[in-house]
């Protein structure tokens, strides 16, 4: 737990509707039992049910990982409850006061018996008094409380004596809990009472030990199928082992076990040797009570279940009315073993004050040796309030399967991310490996696209490659074109050759095998044709391997021309063809000092090329004189990369 944390606040003021039920025995036959004619009998009535305000105040962590408070019960009464039952209902009671002062006194000497004496007679008490039931839970005033208040302030220190009244009395209490920093499963249980783990009126760990216990509040998580927890409440003025028994109960949304009291929770060593350490003083009571006059400032008040069930047969010789029922009286707590939630919660104990002998008092002598029931309380819990319940249906049934699914989608999708990441990579490499080694089957395809007829128009790889590789400058915006001239001499096509490659590298074109589309596009578009300058030639041997050779040596020539492109405007009519021949001679003209520089091989390859080049400039002439000359030259030449 931390300071404003979900599971300290929850600790702190639990909202969770506790409830205390208590049935008063009251005495029926007063004058009769009194008079020794008849056993003392009595009737059970109630409820009187009060709701618990159950809080801790005043909380201080430690630095042993421990916080300390002073705990809160006040009780709010719940006629709506109570069936019926008022807390002005009267009812025949034992005076308390008057027979827990003759049973103290009892074996004193002469003259201090004889001081009492008189002074039950002057103040006319009588051990059998009418009251209402709320004086009897919450205190009624008495002379001789009064006079204890005022000679044994440290041993009375109230003016009223009630049962409920001083069972409720927590202000000289301060508790020390565990907050679970260390583990997880023991927060909220005791670390100690009053300062100390063991409670000072039994002598030996097994009756005394608190440590690990639990108010009621929250009980140790992750509980184990044959482990032991432990129930306090200074009310039992002991810890008590709780054992889980039965099969899983459902309440609400959550999943609990029952746990009961241990068996012979009640005996001081008559079953089990291990409790005699219950028997005070080394004086033990009848099998199925617990003395604990000390924890109710020496009232001689003894613990036991409701009706002495699993009690001594003599406790209930000497008492009519009783009607002892394992249903109606065991107790059971319901609790969630992961989490230590209580479900459900039913403790049910019994208040009785045994008495030794009290013959010296002739007042009370019909006590002497009687184990007389006052009441018995039911602390209660029926079920966790919805809002708690929804809180932990979703912490302990559903976020476990949410955290599972969690972790496997996050892994499914991480594999599925692996996955796509792997085979996008795989298919990016695949694309550029096809991109940058274009196969001769791709370069037939080309060929067959064109519709070539004449196998000197067939495209060679080697021509192909070199467009692929001029297409990848980025500052290349037109398309690259290779076309054949027929007509030209060597030295002209060489010429052009060159100019050509240092033009192309600030043109930028289709990649030959997206042609296809391109020639579609520019069928259709003779607007667009006007834009454009015309299509530039590239030169190439038609039949010669050693293309990409030629074009290697002379690539330093063609930087120098960079500035000189191989290109003749075609315009509409008979200018255009002028201009068009008269640029075509001018670099024939130019190229003649470079004719003898050629080999015999580029000759040749460069005479096919030339027959081509006349024929592509023949028909780009006659389609000026038809109107669309544009268009057509722009596919002739788009056909002639095909």
């Amino acid at each position: 737990m931390s300071e404003d944390g979900e599971i300290f606040n929850l600790w702190a003021k639990p909202p969770v509707d506790l409830y205390i039920k208590i049935y008063l025995f009251n005495i029926t036959n007063a004058e009769a039992f009194l008079a020794g004619r008849e056993k003392m009998n009595v009737e059970q009535v109630g409820p009187y049910v009060y709701k618990e305000i159950m809080t801790h105040e005043n909380i201080t962590f430690n630095a042993n990982n421990t916080m300390s408070t002073t705990p809160s019960h006040p009780l709010v009464w719940q006629e709506h409850m109570s069936e019926g039952n008022k807390e002005d209902d009267q009812v025949v009671m034992l005076n308390i006061a008057m027979l827990a002062i003759s049973h103290l006194t009892a074996d004193k000497p002469l003259f201090l018996r004889m001081g009492l004496r008189t002074l039950f007679a002057t103040s006319k008490s009588q051990p059998l008094v009418r009251m209402t039931a709320k004086e009897f839970m919450f205190g009624y005033s008495s002379s001789l409380t009064t006079l204890g208040n005022t000679f044994f302030s440290k041993w009375i220190s109230f003016e009223k004596v009630g049962l409920i009244d001083r069972m409720y009395d927590f202000s000289t209490d301060y508790e020390t809990f565990y907050t679970g920093a260390t583990n997880a499963g023991i927060s909220g249980l005791y670390a100690t009472y009053r300062g100390s783990t063991n409670l000072p009126q039994w002598d030996g760990e097994h009756c005394s030990n608190i440590e690990l216990a639990s108010d009621g509040t929250k009980f140790k998580s992750f509980i184990q199928p044959n482990e032991t927890i432990k129930f306090f409440r200074k009310s039992m003025c002991r810890p008590i082992n709780l054992y889980r028994t039965g099969e899983p109960q459902t309440h609400g949304s959550l999943t609990g076990y029952k746990y009961v009291f241990e068996e012979n929770a009640f005996d001081n060593g008559a079953t089990n040797e291990a409790n005699k350490c219950f028997c005070r003083k080394g004086k033990c009571q009848p099998r199925g009570l617990i003395d604990v006059t000390d924890c109710y400032y020496g009232f001689p008040i003894s613990l036991s279940y409701p009706h002495f069930m699993h009690g001594d047969t003599g406790l209930l010789d000497n008492i009519t009315g009783m009607q002892p029922d394992e249903q109606k009286f065991a107790s059971a707590f319901v609790i969630q073993p992961q989490s230590g939630l209580p479900l459900s919660i039913s403790a049910k104990v019994q208040i009785n004050m045994h008495f030794d002998d009290l013959s010296t008092f002739r007042q009370v002598s019909r006590f002497s040796h009687l184990t007389v029931p006052m009441l018995w309380f039911d602390i209660m819990m029926p079920e966790l309030p919805e809002s708690l319940d929804s809180r932990f249906n979703f912490y302990l049934n559903i976020l476990p399967y949410l955290d599972i699914l969690g972790y496997w989608g996050s892994l499914a999708l991480g594999v599925a991310l692996l996955v796509y990441a792997v085979t996008r990579a795989t298919l990016r490499m695949s694309n550029i490996a096809q991109m940058n080694q274009i196969s001769d089957g791709k370069y037939n395809k080309v060929n067959i696209l064109r519709g070539v007829s004449n196998v000197h128009d067939v495209y060679k790889p080697c021509e192909m490659k070199l467009l692929h590789q001029n297409e990848k400058s980025p500052q290349m915006h037109e398309s690259n074109i290779i076309t054949r001239h027929d007509d030209m001499d060597m030295e002209a096509s060489a010429d052009l050759l060159y100019k050509e490659l240092a033009a192309t590298q600030q043109r930028q074109g289709s990649f030959a095998l997206d042609l296809e589309p391109a020639i579609s596009g520019s069928e259709s578009g003779d607007d667009d044709f006007e834009s454009n300058s015309s299509s530039s030639s590239l030169l190439c041997s038609h039949n010669s391997a050693t293309c990409p050779c030629l074009l290697a040596q002379r690539q330093s020539v063609a930087n120098e021309t960079e500035s000189d492109e191989c290109t003749g405007s075609l315009s509409s009519g008979g200018d255009a063809e002028h201009s068009t021949n008269e640029t075509f001679a001018t670099h024939v003209d130019n190229q003649i000092k470079t004719n003898n520089a050629l080999s015999i091989g580029a000759k040749t390859a460069t005479n096919h090329t030339i027959i081509n080049t006349n024929k592509s400039i023949e028909q780009a002439i006659d389609n000026s004189h038809s109107g669309s000359s544009r268009q057509n030259v722009n596919t002739e030449n788009t056909m002639q990369i095909v």
